[in-house]
């Protein structure tokens, strides 16, 4: 790949499922990309798409669901026209996945070290893997050495002994450090993360980020991390990018959306957040709820719960704007619009925010 090429470069994804006559549009228009070693936050409420995203990359939608358009560059190949079997090869040996539960992931009848070294057998990752079949003991044994090294590498403590473990013999968060064995078995280029942490108590939530800083800083792996914790991204990502109903918001470094925020629905995911060490504090919750991804508004998904909407905000689509270099958003209120005294706002709809 040459120098300063990303690594995945997404151009207007769009992934629907139908549904009752309707289409469901999961993800809307989706641009961003992402270069080597860099990590990407993907932010927003149960409902807005973050998930249905990162399986669009893998090409996972289950049927009638589909990627009904756009490109996903992955080192300059479009990852839509691969083959069944270029998608194969690339699904754990480029791109991995930690999935959300590990429980529904993992196969509760094979043991731990055997799930790991699956991923092995499938990308003949480990150089005699092309043995002929009379030494497949010796294969066996150097997938199983290089399985224990993983396993040791992710803090599974005895790895010799935990190799013939099954997932109900685990902890929640061994079982998630057994997730991300199994996602860096071939050491991927990307790495994809679907909530890691979400069942996990405070503790093992900052062992398993740790660990994926770890692996970022030691193995130059690319990161795109779904989570509805603001917070969690801002201290834990490069780039952030905040999702709602199926279209990203806003995009910018983490401290343009932390320290500038730009769009109504990321300053209220701030607003919602406690902060430490702040006395007396008001959290302000976002009134109402995410809209059906099957009839949204005509306008901005978000006007329906913004405090500052007006009526050009309800008349049709909302482009991306750059409001700064590098620093993108979807509101009309905060873009380049407002810069134009001569523009014509219309009708403030009473909703703002005492």
């Amino acid at each position: 790949m040459e120098s300063g090429k990303p690594l995945l470069e997404v151009r207007n994804l769009n992934s629907v499922f139908p549904s009752n006559g309707k289409i469901v549009r999961a993800v809307s228009d989706v641009s961003f990309a992402l270069a080597e070693g860099q990590i990407l936050g993907v932010v927003g409420e149960s409902g807005c798409g973050k998930s249905t995203l990162l399986l669009s990359l893998l090409r996972l939608i289950r049927y009638p669901g589909r990627v009904e358009s756009g490109e996903m560059l992955f080192r300059e190949k479009n990852i839509i026209e691969l083959s069944d079997r270029e998608m194969r090869d690339l699904r754990g040996k480029e791109i991995s996945m930690i999935f959300q539960d590990p429980l529904s992931t993992l196969n509760p009848a094979f043991t731990v070290g055997e799930q790991i070294r699956e991923s092995l057998r499938l990308h003949n990752i480990v150089s005699s893997n092309k043995l002929p079949w009379p030494f497949d003991g010796l294969r066996r044994a150097q997938e199983k050495e290089r399985v224990l090294q993983i396993m040791n590498e992710v803090g599974i403590p005895s790895p010799m002994d935990r190799y013939a473990s099954y997932p109900h013999q685990f902890s929640g968060g061994m079982q998630q450090r057994t997730l991300i064995a199994i996602a860096l078995a071939c050491s991927p280029a990307l790495l994809l993360a679907d909530e890691p942490t979400t069942a996990l108590d405070v503790t093992i939530q900052a062992q398993i980020l740790n660990l994926m800083k770890r692996i970022n800083e030691d193995r130059g792996t690319a990161i795109i991390l779904v989570t509805h914790d603001l917070g969690l991204a801002s201290e834990f990502c490069d780039r952030i990018a905040v999702m709602y109903a199926g279209r990203f918001v806003e995009q910018g470094t983490v401290d343009e959306i932390v320290e500038n925020p730009q769009h109504p629905y990321t300053q209220g995911l701030l607003n919602c957040r406690p902060r430490i060490g702040e006395r007396d504090q008001t959290i302000r919750p976002i009134p109402g709820n995410v809209p059906s991804l099957a009839n949204l508004p005509n306008g901005c998904a978000f006007a329906p719960r913004c405090s500052y909407v007006k009526e050009v905000c309800e008349t049709g689509p909302v482009p991306m704007f750059e409001t700064d270099p590098g620093h993108l958003n979807r509101c009309l209120i905060t873009s380049e619009y407002r810069r134009q005294p001569d523009w014509d706002w219309g009708v403030v709809v009473g909703r703002e925010r005492a």
